[in-house]
């Protein structure tokens, strides 16, 4: 694939007639904007195209196809794998402006949406109908429903209630060329059809363009309770979920912050007036549970008495405003982590749960031999730990070399070394650790099918 420079405006300037020019960015000041994402990379674009309805998706595709350009689908611009940056000599297409909540079929329990909905306004917008939406990631107040599509994000509430590829019911995707496809009926049960819809969850957009989202969602739990434990052992929670589930306590939502978080955290003005903290407290579990009015009741005091047992000092919140006044402190994380250091690596893996002290124990000694903060933090509910290192310029080789030791205990583990966040460019390195050649060259067929010139997100999730 190539594309020559010379004429290269007069080609994005036609597009600019045919979209309009408020829609397509040329100018150097606005490409430096979106030549970023959450990672550390910078790749700027040739344009940005800010399209605002499926029909200028399909035009933007089949300009593609015909001049043979690499296109990269884009949200809020928050993934940490650089997936959302543009190829170089290719554009960003940027679908924030295609935000609609197109229809709810309340009794179906089934939500359309545009693919540049926000997470959290989504769920503003369905708790006025008394139903929810629960895929919950710490980015949800900014990211979208298309990159946490395209990602399979998840969040806490994983345990319980699954991730994003539990709630997608089809997509409407729009393929190089201009042609859309429908992955799959709407209806809760249907088999007519090879089941494409998976496929597109967490494709990191090499396969298609969304322009129409199909969501299943719940009825709303009348309640919710939030136990917030400290603990002087930082493995202790881990332990404590384990025993929690074997006693058929299940939560909606448990997320676990470590010692080395707590680091970081502990210098937040907000979070010293919240918590009470002192210098025993190694780690902290945030443990949620929703249901009714009547099983809330008969539950919580099942919950008092465990903690009780166990010795373990705990906070309890029942009001909506302070549920959410405490969450808020574990979606402050990850940008507090830079007091740790000015750069870092962050990774997003999944243990099978037994394994999670295995390998929080493997973090510790890697932490103490290379003397870098390595942060391991996350959804202990469904094993995903995320797994930061932070390092000064000087320290870079090192944490290259700790990373790799870290991805290859996951895989040790029987874990994978992407939970949530996608491989971007960042980990395309690792995926011949994770999957066998045959399964590399079914997925590399597969592209091809679906984008044959390679030109959607060329170079990221697969190999060489």
């Amino acid at each position: 694939m190539k594309f020559l420079k010379k004429g290269k405006f007069k080609i994005l300037e036609k597009l600019q007639e045919i979209l309009g020019k408020e829609k397509v960015l040329l100018e150097e000041e606005e490409l430096l904007s979106y030549s970023y994402d959450a990672s550390s990379l910078i790749r700027k674009p040739l344009a940005v195209i800010l399209p605002e309805k499926k029909e200028e998706v399909v035009e933007v595709l089949k300009w593609i196809k015909k001049h043979q350009i690499p296109l990269t689908p884009r949200g809020s611009g928050t993934s940490t794998t650089g997936s959302a940056l543009a190829h170089s000599a290719g554009i960003i297409l940027c679908l924030s402006k295609m935000n609609r909540i197109l229809e709810l079929d309340e009794e179906e329990r089934v939500v359309r949406v545009e693919p540049g909905v926000i997470n959290g306004e989504l769920k503003s917008y369905l708790k006025k109908f008394r139903l929810f939406y629960p895929p919950d990631p710490a980015s949800m107040n900014f990211s979208t429903i298309g990159g946490n599509v395209a990602t399979g994000a998840g969040g806490p509430r994983g345990l319980k209630y699954g991730t994003t590829k539990d709630y997608v019911l089809a997509l409407e995707v729009v393929l190089p060329g201009g042609e859309i496809l429908k992955t799959g009926p709407t209806t809760l049960k249907g088999v007519v059809p090879y089941n494409l819809t998976p496929i597109f969850i967490g494709s990191e957009g090499t396969l298609g363009v969304f322009t129409e989202i199909f969501l299943k969602v719940l009825p709303l739990p009348e309640k919710r309770v939030l136990f917030l434990s400290f603990h002087s052992l930082e493995e202790e929670p881990l332990e404590l979920l384990s025993q929690m589930l074997k006693r058929g306590l299940t939560p909606a939502s448990s997320e676990f912050v470590d010692k080395t978080s707590l680091k970081a955290l502990v210098q937040i003005q907000k979070v010293k007036e919240l918590l009470p903290l002192d210098s025993l407290t190694k780690a902290l579990f945030f443990v949620e549970f929703d249901g009714t009015h009547l099983e809330i009741k008969d539950l919580v005091p099942k919950i008092e008495r465990f903690y009780f047992e166990k010795g373990i000092r705990v906070i309890k919140a029942e009001k909506e405003e302070e549920i959410e006044s405490l969450w808020e402190i574990r979606r402050t994380l990850a940008p507090a982590l830079k007091v740790l250091g000015s750069l870092k690596i962050a990774d997003d893996v999944v243990v099978p749960r037994k394994f999670m002290k295995v390998f929080l124990t493997e973090i510790r000694k890697l932490e103490k031999e290379s003397k870098l903060p390595i942060v391991c933090f996350g959804h202990a509910g469904d094993g995903n730990f995320h797994v930061n290192l932070l390092f000064e310029e000087e320290k870079k080789e090192i944490a290259k070399e700790v990373r790799e030791k870290i991805l290859k205990k996951v895989l040790e583990l029987s874990g994978t070394i992407s939970g949530e966040h996608g491989l971007g460019y960042t980990k395309r390195t690792y995926i011949n650790w994770e999957l066998s050649s045959l399964q590399i060259e079914i997925m590399k067929k597969i592209k091809k099918i679906f984008d044959p010139d390679n030109l959607l997100n060329p170079w990221v999730k697969l190999p060489d």
